[in-house]
């Protein structure tokens, strides 16, 4: 599954399960294999945004991780309950 291409500076959410890594969707129902991609990213339009509804849906729902791609579909971010998650460049 792909982040998908956006406007310019607008940024889309992916979230996880943070025990299993399970994806899912915006009514935070599971994703399955088959389901419509368009239901598991949610959309802002700059990254601040992005960042701001993370972090409160973090301290609320805990048991979720939430990435954020940019309007590529690159990955900026990853927050959990313990903070941004830090990834190993293989640069």
């Amino acid at each position: 599954m792909k982040a998908p291409l956006l406007e310019e500076n607008k940024c889309s959410i992916l979230i996880a399960e943070y025990a299993t890594g399970h994806v899912f969707k915006k009514d935070l129902t599971l994703f399955r294999k088959g389901d419509n991609e368009e239901e598991v990213y949610q959309f802002f339009e700059n990254f601040d945004d992005a960042e701001i509804f993370v972090l409160n849906f973090i301290k609320r729902k805990p048991e979720f991780e939430c990435s954020i791609y940019n309007h590529n579909g690159e990955h900026l971010k990853t927050y959990d309950i313990k903070g941004e998650r830090k990834f190993a460049r293989n640069d």
